[in-house]
């Protein structure tokens, strides 16, 4: 049975020239879900929030911490989560990038993942863990570790 192993919150996807979408990695021990976030996903996070009784910053929050639940849910219910989602076979990938951000000059970090295209995502990631959680599975990750060796 294919399980989430980990999951990279709230990353741009460079989808083409000036054109990106906000998602979520939910890496499994087969592949790399590329699970968009929509607006409607954040504003019914809110809602779940508000009717639980959640305080304001807590429903304000939800949108961000709304990743979690793929911990819950089959890796067949998060690609059928929106039409635009979809996935890479980690044995598919030749390679993941890992480029260290700096936040003095509001560069983000980087992450690409060469396969049969190149995919690209950018944002505040935890790429040490990257690193290892995606090494620990077989893949193999060029940079994320200190200084981006």
């Amino acid at each position: 049975m294919e399980n989430v192993v980990y999951v990279i919150p709230n990353l741009e996807y460079h989808k083409g020239f000036l054109k990106s979408a906000l998602v979520n990695l939910v890496v499994t021990d087969r592949r790399i879900i590329v699970a968009h976030v929509k607006k409607e996903m954040i504003q019914k996070a809110r809602e779940e929030a508000k009717a639980r009784g959640d305080g304001f910053f807590k429903r304000v929050s939800s949108g961000w911490t709304m990743h979690e639940r793929y911990y819950d849910m089959s890796p067949e219910e998060i690609l059928k989560g929106a039409p635009e989602n979809f996935s890479i076979p980690l044995d598919g990938i030749k390679e993941v990038k890992l480029k260290s951000g700096n936040i003095d000059e509001g560069k983000k970090e980087e992450m690409e993942i060469k396969w049969k295209e190149k995919s690209k995502f950018s944002g505040n990631m935890n790429q040490r863990e990257i690193k290892k959680k995606l090494s620990d599975l077989g893949v193999k990750v060029k940079g994320g570790g200190l200084f981006g060796f």
